[in-house]
């Protein structure tokens, strides 16, 4: 039940890591015929890959995976075990995972509470908070005089406005 906690819930006013008020433990959700299209359009990741085993439950290893429709993949890590991502059996199989993600042109982000990192092949990049009104961005940039794949955060873009006159 880690969906009903970590992520910011807004068609019911639920902050970030914070459990919802529609949670039941134990039982699920208090609203499920009825849960927002947020909540329905969440597909726990350990359910839909079966080769995670039960320690790749949520509950057990402290973090969900989200796949998201642009085909990039988020952890979400419960802010009270912070390096539960990190414990060996986990970490090695995220990195493999990266590394298909990255061949695909895709990403894998962790976030711990607003702590992102990007979770490249040959590095994690610790990113920092990310500010409200903020996105992160993985490409290649020069870096110490040699092209490499890097991560930045930028304000999100504005749309296109309509024309005046």
């Amino acid at each position: 039940m880690l969906c009903c906690k970590l992520p910011a819930i807004t068609a019911v006013n639920k902050p970030m890591g914070v459990w919802c008020s529609h949670a039941r433990p134990g039982a699920g959700c208090g609203i499920h015929d009825n849960r927002p299209d947020e909540c329905r359009a969440f597909h726990c990741g350990w359910l839909l890959d079966a080769s995670l085993g039960p320690e790749w439950k949520p509950d057990r290893a402290k973090f969900y995976i989200n796949h998201q429709a642009d085909g990039n993949v988020d952890i979400m890590v419960d802010p009270g075990a912070p390096r539960a991502w990190r414990e060996e059996h986990y970490y090695r199989t995220i990195k493999i995972y990266a590394a298909r993600l990255r061949e695909r042109g895709k990403n894998m982000f962790v976030a711990v509470g607003r702590r992102i990192f990007v979770i490249l092949p040959e590095r994690d990049l610790d990113l920092g908070v990310l500010p409200d009104g903020h996105t992160v961005r993985v490409g290649p940039r020069v870096v110490n005089g040699r092209m490499e794949m890097t991560a930045w955060i930028e304000p999100v873009s504005p749309g296109p406005t309509a024309p005046t006159g």
